[in-house]
């Protein structure tokens, strides 16, 4: 068994798309977020036979804290600001991106921009 990385942010496009072809398509199978080039790097199990197994390390955003200034709360100011990074996020083909809701103002905006809450276990390491 061969163990190789592919590194997305080091390669041409043309080859990411051909070293990665085959893990898109079980990506798709499993209802799985596609990989993004720029953030993704893939461990890949491969011998003769051709891909056995893969891993990946993906930087995932992480789009908090939000701060507003108390004279600035209650205006449209912490929307725009959620909404510019959603922009954003969006404009650069992030494959997602996650918050931490230490409010219950930062949920209901979350949940209004179509984000979900997760009902798996989430693991950190520090």
């Amino acid at each position: 068994m061969n163990l190789r990385w592919i590194n997305g942010a080091l390669i041409s496009e043309e080859e990411w798309t051909r070293e990665t072809e085959e893990i898109e398509r079980i990506l798709v199978v499993r209802g799985w977020a596609s990989l993004n080039k720029n953030t993704s790097r893939v461990l890949v199990a491969e011998d003769d036979g051709g891909l056995k197994g893969f891993y990946v390390l993906q930087m995932f955003p992480h789009v908090e804290p939000l701060w507003v200034a108390p004279s600035q709360r209650g205006t449209t100011l912490a929307n725009d600001l959620a909404d510019t990074m959603l922009e954003f996020l969006i404009s650069v083909r992030a494959r997602g991106w996650m918050l931490i809701a230490e409010n219950s103002l930062v949920e209901r905006m979350a949940l209004e921009r179509g984000m979900k809450k997760l009902e798996y276990p989430v693991y950190v390491q520090e």
